[in-house]
């Protein structure tokens, strides 16, 4: 097996044609073919179904495909981090946790300017998913909570604090000022689902303070709790800067107390390299 037979496998998955595929990798359609059968030979399992035209993957195929991918980044990133007067190339996959998107696709403009040919690949990801991306090579790079168990041992930069905010259709809600936490009893509550990590925050903040809370409506996106404020049934709780960018006719009134840290993480076990050092020039600390 080689990079060139995973290079024909990626975009054959990418063309879903065997003909575009070998015209995009500039080999005739019999050669990307017959490479093609040599895998499925070499490692002993059928990887493409076929009749006269490409029907899919197999059930191994996809595996084998999820690892090329992997190879190939790798492969391209090697040959960056050899030829370091040449531009930055090959693919960033960055985790992102979904209260800190908005936050990350700000910062990925100045990335994009500095190293143009420089692809990124981003995943919206649980916090328990971001650690086990980091910890078996399939992240690069995770922008996610920087004080949680789960990422403990993974090197980090700080970037922002995520401030809890107290979230509202003001057509459907008022919200008191000065605000303070045991004013979330008096509201009909839209919160994410228990398993995500910032409803374990409020919880934890709640908890502290003798609190206790029943929500009517529960979700496990911040585009759904969104939805869900919008339309007046309920208020809710999140991050200041992410209810700021949900939806503008919410008002989001910031809760007392700190906030929760939140940066770049990597594995130690992942060598320094040309990318990494990339994004930590343009993501300065917070």
């Amino acid at each position: 097996m080689d990079h060139r037979q995973l290079a024909f496998l990626a975009a054959l998955a990418r063309e879903r044609h065997f003909g575009r595929a070998a015209a995009a990798c500039h080999v005739t359609q019999p050669t990307l073919s017959a490479r093609l059968r040599q895998l499925e030979e070499e490692l002993g399992t059928r990887l493409i179904r076929r009749s006269r035209r490409f029907e899919g993957f197999t059930p191994e195929g996809e595996r084998v495909l999820e690892h090329g991918r992997r190879i190939l980044d790798e492969y391209a990133a090697l040959r960056g981090e050899l030829s370091t007067e040449a531009p930055l190339a090959g693919c960033l996959t960055l985790g992102v946790i979904p209260t800190a998107l908005g936050e990350v696709i700000g910062r990925l403009g100045a990335l994009r300017q500095s190293h143009p040919r420089l692809s990124i690949r981003l995943r919206e990801l649980a916090t328990p998913d971001l650690a086990q991306g980091l910890a078996n090579g399939a992240l690069d790079l995770v922008v996610g909570y920087l004080d949680t168990p789960a990422m403990a041992g993974f090197v980090c930069r700080p970037l922002i604090e995520e401030a809890p905010a107290l979230v509202a259709a003001p057509a459907h809600f008022s919200l008191p000022e000065p605000l303070d936490w045991s004013h979330l009893s008096a509201y009909p509550l839209c919160l994410l689902t228990p398993e995500m990590h910032n409803r374990q925050l409020l919880e934890s903040r709640l908890a502290e303070r003798g609190l206790a809370i029943e929500p009517v409506f529960e979700a496990n996106s911040l585009h759904a709790l969104g939805e869900l404020l919008v339309a007046g049934h309920g208020v809710g709780v999140m991050p200041e800067a992410a209810a700021r960018r949900l939806a503008p006719g919410l008002v989001a009134r910031r809760l007392p107390g700190p906030g929760d840290r939140v940066g770049l993480l990597w594995s130690r076990q992942r060598p320094t390299s040309r990318l990494l050092d990339a994004v930590l020039a343009v993501w300065p600390a917070g």
